[in-house]
């Protein structure tokens, strides 16, 4: 038997708690995930100037997803999970 769903049900808020801050990017390893949309490669670039004049981390890593479409594949999401503190993701276009 099949389900109908009411299209003008309202709708249910779910608290959702903001991750954890990072004090500062002194040291610390950051992931830039690029998603492919047009000019993200320019924001991150810019980005990551910023962080190198202001901050010393140990380590930037810039990662691209084949496409935009997509969520990041599963290796890509687990290698910024094992090798950063924090992770950037670019939106542009």
């Amino acid at each position: 038997m099949a389900k109908l769903y009411d299209p003008t049900a309202a709708p249910t808020a779910q608290k959702t708690p903001l991750a954890q801050r990072v004090p500062d990017l002194n040291g610390k390893v950051i992931g830039m995930l690029d998603i492919s949309k047009p000019k993200g490669i320019y924001f991150l670039d810019r980005l990551a100037e910023r962080i190198r004049a202001d901050f010393q981390p140990r380590d930037i890593i810039r990662v691209m997803k084949p496409t935009f479409t997509r969520p990041a594949p599963e290796e890509v999401r687990k290698e910024l999970e094992q090798k950063c503190d924090i992770v950037i993701e670019a939106l542009a276009d």
